[in-house]
């Protein structure tokens, strides 16, 4: 049965070889050997991590495809797939497209922080500033209830207060928040 050290050791391997393809076509072809599937691993994880290899060697035609599959696979323990295959879709300049996702993602109301600071990354990287401002707040305010790590709403918050600073927004509330996380961890 495959672990997430299995996993995790395919894609150490590839860090430091540089062999992203071959990293890739690997965890492809486990993916397609569910006997092997155990846990948090299955089709659908292993499809999102080769597409993730894919993305490392540039390849975003056959990461775009493993997340597609990953999609279609369903039950992926981790984050959404939909998450990863937005940002690809922006790196190959389907714009459209990436914006039907982030409808998708943000009808479904996720609680988990992963996935709003993932689309806000994203959007942040490829300059949408006021689209990666509104999902770390709405990441935010979605999560500030829900049962995780206390860590992962500052993080939230720590991008929130960066985009707003070069947006040019005065600071607000939830910028001193932030402002007490990041004193906090300097301490």
């Amino acid at each position: 049965m495959l672990t997430d050290d299995d996993v995790d050791q395919i894609v150490i391997k590839a860090a430091g070889d540089g062999r992203h393809n071959a990293a890739a076509a690997r965890l492809e072809e486990l993916a397609e050997k569910p006997e092997l599937h155990a846990g948090e691993i299955n089709r659908a994880s292993l499809l999102v991590d080769a597409g993730g290899q894919h993305g490392l060697a540039g390849d975003w035609d056959a990461a775009i495809r493993c997340y597609q599959e990953a999609i279609a696979a369903g039950d992926c323990q981790r984050t959404d797939p939909r998450v990863w295959l937005h940002d690809a879709l922006l790196r190959t300049g389907r714009p459209d497209e990436a914006s039907g996702l982030l409808r998708e993602l943000k009808a479904v109301r996720s609680q988990d922080p992963d996935l709003y600071a993932a689309v806000a990354e994203s959007l942040e990287m490829h300059g949408l500033l006021a689209d990666a401002h509104t999902w770390f707040t709405m990441g935010y305010h979605r999560c500030e209830n829900a049962d995780v790590p206390e860590f992962m709403l500052d993080l939230l918050l720590v991008g929130r207060r960066r985009v707003r600073h070069s947006l040019g927004y005065p600071t607000d509330e939830l910028d001193e928040l932030a402002d007490d996380y990041l004193d906090a961890v300097a301490d």
